[in-house]
């Protein structure tokens, strides 16, 4: 049976009241829900990092909450790097990988607490590696934060992970799940790119978005989107991004 997930990223709340570069990002988030689920239900959501800028336990709290008002559905989040690791753990939030029928989807932790850069060393690889290949679905999907190909921003590209083909030969050639892709978030865009034929693709922002191609920091005027993904049985994964209207 297909499996149907909803990718939000780059959430980037702030405490009640306050705002993000002119975003009331808990806002934009809540409309990027209610219109989602207003399109399908999804079997999971899947939440790629920078899900709270700033406010510590209670604003993961608050997205926990929200994400709870608008669908009650296995839910895995993972840590930006303006995530901090404890608060969400302290907060509750579900950061372990999902089973979903013939699916995997692993979860590869790339941030380290006020670093902008990926940060995947040895250890962290070898501990995807090993869960990886410890799980019976046929299929693999992987999640993580930051990219894992350039996607032509100089002051974006400079924060991926590094040696990605590395790490995505080791999860073609492993045994476990087949690796047939992955999503990630960071770069507030569309990435649509391909390693060995597998999409590696990236989803914007539920709150803002930075302009493509750009040289250095630059915000963007394309509204808050989300990503649909369809798992299948054969382990082709189909996808189309979402934009608030």
């Amino acid at each position: 049976m297909q499996q149907i997930l909803l990718h939000i990223t780059d959430c980037h709340l702030v405490p009640a009241g306050q705002q993000l570069l002119h975003t009331d990002t808990l806002g934009t988030l809540s409309a990027v829900l209610a219109q989602a689920i207003g399109e399908a239900r999804p079997d999971a959501i899947v939440a790629t990092g920078d899900l709270v800028h700033s406010g510590g336990v209670d604003v993961y709290q608050q997205f926990l909450s929200t994400i709870a008002s608008h669908c009650d559905v296995p839910l895995l989040c993972l840590p930006g790097n303006h995530d901090i690791a404890d608060a969400m753990v302290e907060a509750g939030l579900p950061m372990q990988p999902l089973c979903l029928g013939d699916w995997y989807v692993g979860a590869l932790d790339s941030h380290e607490d006020d670093v902008p850069e990926a940060s995947v060393d040895a250890a962290t690889r070898e501990a995807l590696m090993a869960q990886w290949q410890q799980q019976t679905a046929p299929y693999g999907l992987l999640a993580t934060h930051h990219p894992l190909l350039q996607i032509g921003a100089p002051w974006l590209d400079k924060d991926r992970i590094e040696a990605p083909e590395k790490l995505l030969d080791g999860l073609i050639d492993a045994e476990g799940p087949a690796f047939c892709g992955a999503i990630f978030g960071h770069a507030h865009q569309v990435v649509d790119g391909r390693y060995r034929r597998r999409p590696l693709l990236g989803t914007p922002s539920t709150g803002f978005q930075f302009e493509p191609r750009s040289q250095q920091f630059a915000v963007g005027n394309q509204p808050p989107g989300y990503r649909w993904l369809t798992l299948s049985e054969g382990g082709q994964i189909e996808s189309q991004v979402g934009w608030l209207q």
